[in-house]
């Protein structure tokens, strides 16, 4: 009896070892909300998704150079904190820090509808932090606000700081940033939880249907959001 218990125990720890790989390399996204805040005719997030089944996921983008469209879905791969160099921006772990500690600050100021310009001046800073393009359309007011918080960003950041995020970055990027089928996200895991077994859950979900553009101008089905 017990040796058929380990054998079978066996069994599951193999499988499961199996299977994690592919349920956290191999991963689909579908964009399902934009949000209400608007700032240059931009949504600026946070956006809501469906990752690998789980529905209303709050993401946050990072990736001003790529563009999502509405009925368009793409596989991603699961990168933490301490796999950065398979990430869409590479090894760049200090903007990588900062953009997670401005990701904080807007999930926690999001909450209130009053902060809205405060939430796009944090998208813009942290899409700025690996595309300096993504400040050419904004007015000196709202390039002083982006500017403001990225002075705020603390110096002495840490990855292991931000060890519930996770990196959803697309898949089939045949060029770096500017190429790829989707765009690169910010995924909080639930308190508490861990990042790899958060997403190895999600893949036993069905995945989701619902598609979203995610680069599109405020008001309109064709444009950009991001």
């Amino acid at each position: 009896m017990i040796n058929s218990i380990q054998k079978w125990c066996g069994v599951a720890v193999l499988a499961l070892c199996c299977f994690a790989p592919c349920a956290i390399a191999d991963s689909t996204l579908t964009m399902t909300g934009a949000g209400n805040n608007v700032m240059d005719n931009v949504y600026v997030g946070p956006y809501y998704a469906t990752v690998n089944g789980v529905k209303n996921t709050p993401v946050i983008c990072d990736d001003f150079a790529d563009e999502s469209d509405i009925g368009h879905s793409w596989n991603f791969t699961a990168n933490t904190f301490s796999t950065l160099g398979s990430a869409l921006w590479g090894n760049q772990t200090n903007n990588y820090d900062a953009a997670a500690w401005l990701t904080l600050q807007m999930l926690s100021l999001n909450s209130n509808p009053s902060n809205a310009t405060q939430v796009g001046y944090l998208s813009f800073a942290i899409w700025s932090l690996f595309d300096h393009s993504a400040l050419n359309g904004l007015n000196s007011t709202e390039l002083a606000g982006v500017n403001a918080w990225l002075s705020k960003v603390p110096l002495n950041l840490l990855p292991g700081e931000f060890a519930n995020f996770v990196l959803l970055t697309p898949q089939g990027c045949t060029a770096g940033p500017g190429s790829c089928p989707g765009q690169e996200f910010f995924m909080l895991a639930p308190e508490g939880g861990s990042t790899a077994m958060y997403l190895l859950l999600a893949g036993l979900s069905c995945f989701g249907a619902l598609l979203f553009r995610c680069r599109r101008q405020a008001g309109t089905t064709s444009s950009r959001v991001v």
